[in-house]
């Protein structure tokens, strides 16, 4: 019986394989290998009105979401991540990166971008595709995650929103506490996240206390006090949970008034 299973997964795998050759022109390879080579990718999807599409590394395709009735190959969305919360394990090695539109207008794939790129066996990357519908790009990061345990949290920014007129200072601003029957009060606490950071570049991991925080964005080279100065973006995340690593981001195109989903925030461990 399990060998009649094994066989019919086979079949299966091949008889997908052979659709997704007639339908696009880069077919989606299934190959198996080991999860001990491979290394480990989170991939972002932050130009505002870019069609849906997927990541290839090479031929294969690493990205993807639920084909429609008719077999048509769909991609991801703006502001979508895959998978979400984790990592896909794939290949380890140098690879062509591209972005692919797997369901253009025309009926055929077409490239938006590709970069070079190279994955080491058990490291940690985000691959992002931004810039705009005029002008996309890729590029890749390591996410150099701190060594796990229970009691910490930790938190990143990353700047992917294109054609900004200035680098950008993040802050992430503990809210005060009021003192109880068993703390004191505590008061408002500024954690820089980063200095001068342009796009395409991020800052690196800091740890956090639990507790209620607003993540602001400034203009860098300019006057402001992160407490009281209102920002150019900001959100607020309540941090509970022990042991998570997370990421913020800014993503799609500059505007003057940007819009609050330009800022969001996802789990990286």
């Amino acid at each position: 019986m399990r060998k009649l299973f094994n066989t019919t997964l086979a079949i299966l795998a091949a008889g997908l394989m052979l659709g997704a050759c007639e339908k696009n022109t880069f077919p989606e390879v299934a190959e198996h290998f080991s999860t001990d080579s491979g290394a480990n990718v989170k991939f972002f999807f932050h130009v505002d009105g870019a069609p849906r599409s997927n990541f290839y590394l090479d031929n294969m395709k690493v990205t993807g979401v639920s084909p429609t009735a008719e077999g048509l190959v769909l991609g991801n969305t703006y502001g979508s991540v895959y998978p979400s919360n984790a990592y896909a394990v794939v290949p380890s090695g140098d690879f062509t990166l591209s972005a692919i539109d797997t369901a253009s207008a025309n009926g055929t794939a077409e490239v938006l971008t590709t970069t070079e790129v190279s994955l080491e066996k058990g490291k940690n990357y985000s691959a992002y595709l931004v810039g705009t519908t005029d002008n996309y790009e890729a590029f890749v990061i390591e996410d150099k995650l701190p060594p796990a345990d229970n009691v910490s949290i930790y938190w990143r920014f990353v700047n992917t929103m294109a054609n900004m007129p200035f680098e950008v200072d993040v802050y992430a601003i503990r809210a005060a506490e009021p003192a109880t029957e068993t703390t004191p009060e505590r008061p408002a606490e500024v954690i820089s996240l980063g200095s001068d950071i342009g796009f395409k570049e991020h800052g690196e991991y800091v740890r956090l206390d639990p507790g209620s925080y607003t993540y602001k964005v400034f203009a860098a080279n300019t006057e402001y006090d992160p407490l009281t100065s209102t920002p150019y973006l900001q959100n607020k995340v309540t941090l509970a949970s022990l042991g998570r690593v997370y990421t913020t981001q800014i993503r799609g195109n500059y505007a003057a008034k940007p819009k609050s989903s330009q800022i969001d925030y996802w789990r990286d461990r």
